[in-house]
């Protein structure tokens, strides 16, 4: 079954998962298409999530099913508890989350 994420998935991240992180919603390694593993725009935006850096120079708009309002203060909440996550390899974890970004917005340089 292919990977893929809805707007529930992310709404459904718990103030504890928050606080102490979650791998739930990752992909795994064998799901993860070439391109993230070796990092791509994706996987930039997570970087920069973090280690708390700007953004590099992109434009972010969600995919149909996720625009509506507290999309953004969703994505935060999901990203940031998986970044959180120590049970899996770094190298996992960035690709995952890079891919995950992937299924929810459009990244694209300006």
């Amino acid at each position: 079954m292919a990977y893929s994420l809805t707007r529930a998935d992310l709404n459904g991240i718990t103030d504890a998962e928050l606080a102490r992180s979650t791998e739930k919603l990752l992909p795994k390694w064998d799901e993860i298409p070439e391109e993230f593993r070796n990092g791509n725009l994706y996987t930039q935006v997570a970087d920069a999530r973090l280690y708390d850096y700007p953004l590099p120079g992109v434009s972010i708009s969600f995919l149909p099913g996720f625009e509506n309002e507290g999309a953004g203060e969703a994505l935060d909440r999901c990203i940031t508890a998986h970044l959180n996550a120590f049970a899996v390899k770094h190298e996992h974890k960035m690709a995952a989350v890079g891919y995950m970004i992937s299924k929810i917005c459009k990244v694209t340089v300006v």
